[in-house]
Protein backbone atom coordinates (compact mmCIF):
# COMPACT_ATOMS: atom_id res chain seq x y z
CA UNK A 1 0.00 0.00 0.00
CA UNK A 2 2.86 2.46 0.44
CA UNK A 3 2.82 5.12 3.05
CA UNK A 4 -0.26 5.61 4.69
CA UNK A 5 -1.62 9.41 5.92
CA UNK A 6 -4.36 10.18 8.13
CA UNK A 7 -5.65 13.44 7.53
CA UNK A 8 -8.86 15.52 9.62
CA UNK A 9 -11.50 17.31 7.77
CA UNK A 10 -12.39 19.87 10.13
CA UNK A 11 -9.99 22.58 10.60
CA UNK A 12 -7.50 20.77 8.43
CA UNK A 13 -9.18 20.40 5.18
CA UNK A 14 -11.56 23.68 5.98
CA UNK A 15 -12.00 26.46 8.53
CA UNK A 16 -14.82 24.06 10.54
CA UNK A 17 -14.54 26.63 13.76
CA UNK A 18 -15.90 29.92 11.48
CA UNK A 19 -19.06 27.51 11.21
CA UNK A 20 -18.97 26.52 14.71
CA UNK A 21 -18.69 29.63 16.10
CA UNK A 22 -22.14 30.75 14.23
CA UNK A 23 -23.60 27.74 15.45
CA UNK A 24 -22.58 28.37 18.75
CA UNK A 25 -23.77 31.59 18.83
CA UNK A 26 -27.46 30.73 17.94
CA UNK A 27 -27.34 28.85 21.12
CA UNK A 28 -25.89 31.73 23.27
CA UNK A 29 -24.55 35.25 21.76
CA UNK A 30 -22.08 35.85 24.14
CA UNK A 31 -20.44 32.94 23.54
CA UNK A 32 -16.44 33.45 22.54
CA UNK A 33 -14.65 34.25 19.30
CA UNK A 34 -13.04 31.04 17.90
CA UNK A 35 -9.31 33.05 18.79
CA UNK A 36 -10.21 32.60 22.44
CA UNK A 37 -10.48 28.87 22.35
CA UNK A 38 -7.38 27.38 24.11
CA UNK A 39 -9.28 24.52 25.48
CA UNK A 40 -11.73 21.78 24.60
CA UNK A 41 -13.95 22.32 27.37
CA UNK A 42 -14.90 25.95 25.66
CA UNK A 43 -18.68 25.41 25.89
CA UNK A 44 -18.71 25.33 29.98
CA UNK A 45 -20.62 28.43 30.71
CA UNK A 46 -22.20 28.82 27.81
CA UNK A 47 -23.87 25.99 26.54
CA UNK A 48 -24.45 22.60 27.70
CA UNK A 49 -22.29 19.86 26.44
CA UNK A 50 -25.69 18.10 24.39
CA UNK A 51 -25.96 21.05 22.81
CA UNK A 52 -22.04 21.88 21.61
CA UNK A 53 -21.90 17.98 20.49
CA UNK A 54 -25.31 19.01 19.06
CA UNK A 55 -23.93 22.09 16.63
CA UNK A 56 -21.14 20.16 15.90
CA UNK A 57 -23.59 17.54 14.62
CA UNK A 58 -25.45 19.94 12.77
CA UNK A 59 -22.43 21.08 10.64
CA UNK A 60 -21.55 17.97 9.48
CA UNK A 61 -25.03 17.01 8.66
CA UNK A 62 -24.74 20.09 5.96
CA UNK A 63 -21.17 19.19 5.20
CA UNK A 64 -22.19 19.21 1.38
CA UNK A 65 -23.42 22.83 1.53
CA UNK A 66 -21.67 25.04 -0.63
CA UNK A 67 -21.12 27.57 2.06
CA UNK A 68 -18.27 25.16 3.66
CA UNK A 69 -15.46 25.26 1.50
CA UNK A 70 -12.16 24.08 2.09
CA UNK A 71 -8.73 25.81 2.29
CA UNK A 72 -7.78 27.20 -1.23
CA UNK A 73 -4.46 25.02 -0.68
CA UNK A 74 -6.38 21.39 0.53
CA UNK A 75 -6.87 20.20 -3.49
CA UNK A 76 -3.24 20.47 -4.02
CA UNK A 77 -2.21 19.20 -0.41
CA UNK A 78 -4.14 15.77 -1.12
CA UNK A 79 -2.91 15.49 -4.39
CA UNK A 80 0.77 16.32 -3.69
CA UNK A 81 0.82 13.45 -0.73
CA UNK A 82 -1.22 11.29 -3.55
CA UNK A 83 1.24 12.06 -6.09
CA UNK A 84 4.07 10.68 -3.50
CA UNK A 85 2.44 7.88 -3.04
CA UNK A 86 0.73 7.95 -0.29
CA UNK A 87 -2.71 5.99 0.71
CA UNK A 88 -5.00 8.67 2.15
CA UNK A 89 -7.52 8.49 4.99
CA UNK A 90 -9.33 10.68 5.70
CA UNK A 91 -10.77 10.34 9.13
CA UNK A 92 -12.88 12.34 11.16
CA UNK A 93 -14.87 12.09 14.68
CA UNK A 94 -18.47 12.21 12.48
CA UNK A 95 -21.13 10.00 13.08
CA UNK A 96 -21.67 7.27 10.79
CA UNK A 97 -25.09 9.26 9.15
CA UNK A 98 -23.37 12.13 7.75
CA UNK A 99 -21.10 9.68 5.52
CA UNK A 100 -23.54 10.45 2.47
CA UNK A 101 -22.98 14.66 2.54
CA UNK A 102 -19.00 14.23 3.68
CA UNK A 103 -18.64 11.96 0.90
CA UNK A 104 -20.47 14.89 -1.81
CA UNK A 105 -18.23 17.65 -0.11
CA UNK A 106 -15.39 15.88 -0.82
CA UNK A 107 -16.24 15.01 -4.49
CA UNK A 108 -17.81 18.66 -4.68
CA UNK A 109 -14.16 19.82 -4.41
CA UNK A 110 -11.93 17.04 -5.97
CA UNK A 111 -10.63 16.51 -2.70
CA UNK A 112 -8.28 12.63 -3.46
CA UNK A 113 -8.79 10.00 -1.00
CA UNK A 114 -8.59 6.35 -0.92
CA UNK A 115 -10.83 5.89 2.73
CA UNK A 116 -13.23 7.69 4.59
CA UNK A 117 -13.17 6.84 8.00
CA UNK A 118 -15.72 8.38 10.80
CA UNK A 119 -15.52 6.97 13.85
CA UNK A 120 -14.87 8.66 17.44
CA UNK A 121 -11.41 7.01 17.85
CA UNK A 122 -9.16 7.40 14.72
CA UNK A 123 -6.50 6.36 16.61
CA UNK A 124 -7.48 2.63 15.99
CA UNK A 125 -5.81 3.72 12.48
CA UNK A 126 -2.32 4.46 13.82
CA UNK A 127 -1.07 1.03 13.86
CA UNK A 128 -0.26 1.04 10.11
CA UNK A 129 0.69 5.00 9.26
CA UNK A 130 3.34 7.22 8.78
CA UNK A 131 1.72 10.61 9.15
CA UNK A 132 -0.98 12.01 10.45
CA UNK A 133 -2.34 15.30 10.29
CA UNK A 134 -5.13 17.02 12.12
CA UNK A 135 -5.29 20.17 14.71
CA UNK A 136 -6.47 18.16 17.76
CA UNK A 137 -3.45 18.14 20.24
CA UNK A 138 -4.83 14.92 21.91
CA UNK A 139 -5.05 13.27 18.42
CA UNK A 140 -1.26 14.11 17.71
CA UNK A 141 -0.15 13.25 20.69
CA UNK A 142 -1.44 9.91 20.55
CA UNK A 143 -0.12 9.44 16.66
CA UNK A 144 3.84 10.61 18.48
CA UNK A 145 3.27 7.36 21.14
CA UNK A 146 2.70 5.00 18.40
CA UNK A 147 5.82 6.33 16.18
CA UNK A 148 4.17 8.14 13.98
CA UNK A 149 4.89 11.76 12.52
CA UNK A 150 2.09 14.06 13.41
CA UNK A 151 1.41 17.47 12.23
CA UNK A 152 -1.49 19.93 11.48
CA UNK A 153 -2.76 23.42 11.42
CA UNK A 154 -2.22 26.21 14.29
CA UNK A 155 -4.96 27.51 16.38
CA UNK A 156 -5.65 28.70 19.80
CA UNK A 157 -6.16 25.92 21.00
CA UNK A 158 -3.26 23.68 20.10
CA UNK A 159 -0.70 26.58 20.48
CA UNK A 160 0.20 25.56 24.24
CA UNK A 161 0.96 21.95 22.68
CA UNK A 162 2.82 22.93 19.76
CA UNK A 163 6.34 22.07 20.98
CA UNK A 164 4.92 19.03 22.21
CA UNK A 165 6.95 16.66 19.61
CA UNK A 166 4.76 17.69 16.55
CA UNK A 167 4.83 20.63 14.26
CA UNK A 168 2.04 23.02 13.66
CA UNK A 169 1.78 25.59 10.57
CA UNK A 170 -0.07 28.25 9.44
CA UNK A 171 -1.32 26.98 6.29
CA UNK A 172 -1.33 23.44 4.38
CA UNK A 173 1.37 24.51 2.06
CA UNK A 174 3.71 24.47 5.30
CA UNK A 175 2.36 21.33 6.62
CA UNK A 176 2.85 19.49 3.28
CA UNK A 177 6.57 20.71 2.92
CA UNK A 178 7.23 19.34 6.35
CA UNK A 179 5.70 16.20 5.46
CA UNK A 180 7.71 15.63 2.55
CA UNK A 181 11.29 16.87 3.97
CA UNK A 182 11.06 14.77 6.81
CA UNK A 183 9.30 11.27 4.14
CA UNK A 184 11.00 9.47 2.10
CA UNK A 185 10.97 5.66 3.81
CA UNK A 186 7.88 5.88 6.04
CA UNK A 187 8.71 7.11 9.25
CA UNK A 188 7.51 4.68 11.56
CA UNK A 189 9.90 3.81 14.11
Amino acid sequence: MGKVAVIDIDNTLWQFCDAFYEELRKINSSFPTPDKWTAFDIWEGYCSEADFFSAIHRIHLQQDSTAYQPYPEARDFLSALKGKGYYLIIASHRSPDTRNQTERWLARHSLVYDKLHLSSDKTTLFTCTDVVVDDSPYTLEKALERGVLGTGLLFPWNRPCADNGFRLFQNLNGVLQYILSVSGPPFRR
